[in-house]
C-alpha cells in the first residue's frame, strides 16, 4: 500500500463527524486485543465469553483497517457502530433486530451486504446468535464472513467451533478448531491448540489430544496456553 496521503482522506465533512469520531476511537485497538487475548489465555476454561470478547474487537479492527470513504460504505459503518453499541452492552437481541433508533445487523446486512461493513455485521450476527443459544444460526453467519484476514478468519473458524461444541458435535468442532489452528497465528493457534486437546479428550482421542499438546508445547513454548500443558500431556498419556 502506497504512503502518500490522499487530500480528500484529510478533508472533514462535517456530517460524518459523528461516525468519525468513533472509528478514531479504534487507534488504539491493538493494545485492547493484547489485554483481551490476556484475559481469554487466563479463563480458557469455560467456553469462551472471553474469545468472543476477542472477536468483537478485531471485527472492530478489521473493519477499521478496511474502511473506504465511499457514501454506501461511510453508511453501513455509521449504522454498524450503533449496533456494536448494542453488543457492547450484551444486548443481543436489539443488536440483531435493531429498532427506531438502531439498525440492526440483519437489517444492515440486508442494506449494504457487499460492503465491508455489511460482511463485519454478518459476524456479529453470528456472535449475537451465539450468545442467544440460537448455534444453528450462528453457525450460518458466521460462516458467512469471507474476508481473508489473518488475525480475524481463524478466530471466526474458532468460534464456528465452539457452537459445534456447545451442540455436542465433537468432531465438527476438532474440524473448526484444527482449521484456526493452521492459520499459524501466535495468538489464536496456542488457543484452539489447547481447546482441540481438550475436547479430543472429552471425545476419548486421547491419541489426538496428545498430538495437539505435544504441538502446542513444541510451536508456542512462550504462549500463556503452554503453562499447563506437561500436566495435559501427563493425562493424554495415561488416557491411551
Amino acid at each position: 500500500m502506497s504512503d502518500q496521503k490522499n487530500p480528500q482522506l484529510e478533508q472533514k465533512d462535517p456530517q460524518l463527524e459523528e461516525a468519525e469520531n468513533p472509528l478514531e476511537g479504534l487507534d488504539n485497538v491493538e493494545n485492547e486485543l493484547n489485554r483481551s487475548a490476556e484475559f481469554v489465555e487466563k479463563n480458557i476454561k469455560p467456553l469462551s465469553l472471553g474469545v468472543l470478547a476477542v472477536i468483537a474487537v478485531v471485527l472492530g479492527f478489521f473493519l477499521y483497517k478496511t474502511q473506504v470513504l465511499e457514501p454506501k460504505e461511510r453508511d453501513a459503518a455509521r449504522n454498524l457502530y450503533k449496533a456494536e453499541n448494542m453488543f457492547a452492552r450484551d444486548s443481543f437481541r436489539l443488536a440483531l433486530e435493531g429498532d427506531e433508533d438502531v439498525m440492526g445487523f440483519l437489517n444492515i446486512i440486508d442494506e449494504y451486504g457487499s460492503t465491508d461493513a455489511g460482511v463485519v455485521a454478518k459476524a456479529y450476527a453470528g456472535l449475537c446468535y451465539r450468545n442467544l443459544g440460537d448455534y444453528d444460526k450462528a453457525i450460518s453467519f458466521l460462516k458467512g464472513f469471507d474476508k481473508s484476514d489473518k488475525m480475524l478468519t481463524p478466530t471466526i473458524k474458532g468460534a464456528i467451533g465452539d457452537c459445534y461444541l456447545e451442540k455436542g458435535e465433537d468432531d465438527k468442532a476438532m474440524e473448526y478448531y484444527k482449521k484456526a489452528i493452521a492459520a499459524d497465528n501466535e495468538f489464536v493457534s496456542p488457543v484452539y491448540l489447547h481447546r482441540l486437546g481438550e475436547t479430543a479428550l472429552k471425545a476419548g482421542k486421547a491419541a489426538d489430544a496428545l498430538k495437539a499438546f505435544e504441538e502446542l508445547k513444541k510451536k508456542y513454548p512462550s504462549s500463556a496456553m503452554s503453562q499447563d500443558v506437561d500436566k495435559f500431556i501427563e493425562i493424554a498419556n495415561s488416557s491411551k
